[in-house]
C-alpha cells in the first residue's frame, strides 16, 4: 500500500472516531473510563482504530492502516512510559546526591559546633584562672616581686604573652562562632534541598508508575483491537485469520526493511559527519582510565559485525548529538569494554525494576552496573549517559559501547540504552514484567529512534 493511500486511509479512520455508536458496536471489551480520557500518546489512534474496525464499510486498505496505527500507538505509549521512567531515575539520582550533600553539611556543622565548644572551654579556663589569681598581674607586681632588672623584664614578657594568648583565644572563639553559624545555616539549607529533591523523586516515581500503567493499558487495547481487525480483514478477503496474520506479518517485515534502510542511511550520514569533523572538546561525564586504542567491530547498522582494527576516532557530546570530539577522546580501554560486556551477560534473566541497581535493573542501571564492574562510573539515567560519553560512529563499535534510543533521534529525548556485546547484539533491560535479555539491536523495535551515534565511556 502506498504512503498516500495509507495517509488517506488513516485520515478516514480518525474521522470515524467521532462515531461513538460505532465504537459501542465493537465486540472488544473496553474498560470503563472517566469523562476525561487518560492523556497518553496513542489514545486517539486506538479509539479511531476501534471505530474503524466496528464500521462495516471499512475497506481492506483502511484496516491495514488500522494495524499500523495500533502498533504505532502502542509504541508511542511505551516510549512515554520509558521517558517517564528515565525522568524518575534522574530525579532519584538528584535526591540521593542531595541526601549525601545534606549528610556532609550536617557533619561539617557538628564539627564546627565541637570546635566552638572547645574554644569556649579554653576561654573559660583562662577566665577562671584569672579569677582565682585575682586578675592579670600588674606591672607593679612584676617590679615588686622581681629580684633584679632582668627579672622585671622577664616577668613583664610573661604577662604580655598571657595577654596575647587570651586575645588569641577570644579571636578563635569569635571565628568558631562565625563558622558554626554558617555551617548550621548551610546544613539547614541542604536538608531543605534534600526534602525538596525527595518530594520531586516521589512525584516522578508516581508519574513513571502511572505512565507505565497507561502504556500497559494501551498495549492491551491495541492488541485486542488488532485481533478484531484481523477477523474483519479475514472476513472481507474470504480467508482465515491465520492467513491474514501471515499477510500482516509480511507487511510488517516490509515496513521494518524500510525502517532498517532509513537507519542505515542515518548511520552512513553520521559516519561522513564524523570523518569530516576536525575536532572539538570531548565529554567528561564519567571517571575511568586513560584513552584507548585497539580493534572495533563494524555492524553497518544491520547487525552483522566484522572486525576492522580501527584505532580511534571517538566524538564527544553536543547539543545536537553530532560528533564534535577529537579521535580517541574516550577514557576507557578495550579491556574495560570487554569486562563491562561480559558482566552484562551475567545479568541476563535479571528482573526489571524502575530505578534498579541490582539485583533487579532498569536499562541504565544495567549499563551502569556493567561499567562499574570494569572500574568506570557512568551517569545514572540513559539521557545523562548519552550526554556523558564520547560519541562514535557505529562502524567503530566494540564490546562495551552503548547504543541509545531517542524519540525521532532527538538527543534531548533519549529514553533507552543498551550494552553492545558484539556481532550486532546488545544486552538490555526493557520494561516491567520482563527480564534482561540479549537481542539484535537493528531488528524490529523502534528502529526510527536509534541514535546515529553510539557511546563509549
Amino acid at each position: 500500500m502506498s504512503s498516500s493511500t495509507t495517509r488517506a486511509a488513516r485520515g478516514r479512520i480518525v474521522a470515524l472516531a467521532s462515531g461513538a455508536a460505532l465504537v459501542a458496536g465493537l465486540g472488544v471489551f473496553v474498560p470503563a473510563r472517566t469523562a476525561v480520557a487518560d492523556p497518553y500518546p496513542g489514545l486517539d489512534d486506538i479509539e479511531a482504530a476501534k471505530a474503524a474496525v466496528a464500521n462495516q464499510e471499512s475497506t481492506v486498505a483502511e484496516l491495514d492502516a488500522v494495524i499500523v496505527s495500533l502498533q504505532q500507538a502502542a509504541d508511542a505509549a511505551q516510549v512515554e512510559a520509558l521517558t517517564a521512567a528515565d525522568a524518575y531515575v534522574e530525579a532519584l539520582d538528584r535526591s540521593q546526591k542531595a541526601d549525601a550533600d545534606a549528610a556532609a553539611a550536617a557533619d561539617r556543622a557538628t564539627q564546627a559546633a565541637v570546635a566552638l565548644d572547645d574554644a569556649r572551654s579554653d576561654l573559660a579556663a583562662i577566665a577562671m584562672d584569672a579569677y582565682r589569681t585575682g586578675g592579670s598581674m600588674a606591672s607593679l607586681e612584676a617590679v615588686m616581686g622581681a629580684t633584679g632588672f632582668d627579672d622585671v623584664i622577664a616577668r613583664s614578657e610573661i604577662i604580655d604573652r598571657a595577654s596575647t594568648e587570651y586575645d588569641s583565644i577570644v579571636q578563635r572563639v569569635d571565628a568558631a562562632q562565625i563558622v558554626a553559624e554558617a555551617t548550621s545555616e548551610a546544613a539547614e539549607r541542604a536538608a531543605e534541598d534534600a526534602r525538596v529533591a525527595a518530594d520531586e523523586a516521589a512525584s516522578a516515581l508516581e508519574q513513571a508508575q502511572e505512565s507505565q500503567r497507561l502504556a500497559d493499558d494501551a498495549v492491551a487495547q491495541a492488541q485486542a483491537t488488532h485481533e478484531a481487525a484481523l477477523e474483519r480483514l479475514a472476513a472481507l478477503q474470504h480467508t482465515s485469520v491465520t492467513l491474514e496474520r501471515q499477510r500482516q506479518q509480511g507487511l510488517q517485515a516490509e515496513r521494518e526493511a524500510s525502517a532498517r534502510a532509513a537507519l542505515e542511511q542515518a548511520l552512513r550520514d553520521a559516519e561522513k559527519a564524523n570523518q569530516g569533523n576536525s575536532g572539538g572538546s570531548g565529554s567528561t561525564g564519567g571517571t575511568g582510565s586513560s584513552g584507548s586504542t585497539g580493534g572495533s567491530s563494524n555492524t553497518g547498522g544491520t547487525g552483522g559485525a566484522t572486525e576492522t582494527g580501527n584505532t580511534g576516532g571517538g566524538s564527544g557530546t553536543s547539543g545536537s548529538g553530532e560528533a564534535d570530539s577529537p579521535a580517541g577522546a574516550w577514557r576507557s580501554t578495550p579491556d574495560q569494554g570487554e569486562i563491562a560486556a561480559a558482566y552484562a551477560l551475567t545479568l541476563i534473566g535479571s528482573p526489571y525494576q524502575l530505578g534498579g541497581n541490582g539485583p533487579a535493573y532498569d536499562c541504565s542501571g544495567l549499563t551502569s552496573a556493567s561499567w562499574r564492574a570494569a572500574g568506570y562510573t557512568l551517569p545514572r539515567s540513559s539521557r545523562t549517559q548519552y550526554a556523558g560519553v564520547t560519541h562514535i560512529s557505529f562502524s567503530q563499535l566494540r564490546p562495551g559501547d552503548l547504543i541509545f534510543w531517542g524519540t525521532n533521534r532527538d538527543p534531548n529525548a533519549i529514553y533507552h540504552v543498551a550494552m553492545y556485546i558484539g556481532n550486532g547484539l546488545v544486552v538490555e533491560a526493557t520494561v516491567p514484567g520482563s527480564t534482561a535479555k540479549t537481542r539484535a539491536y537493528a531488528v524490529a523495535w523502534n528502529l526510527g529512534d536509534i541514535m546515529p551515534y553510539a557511546g563509549r565511556p
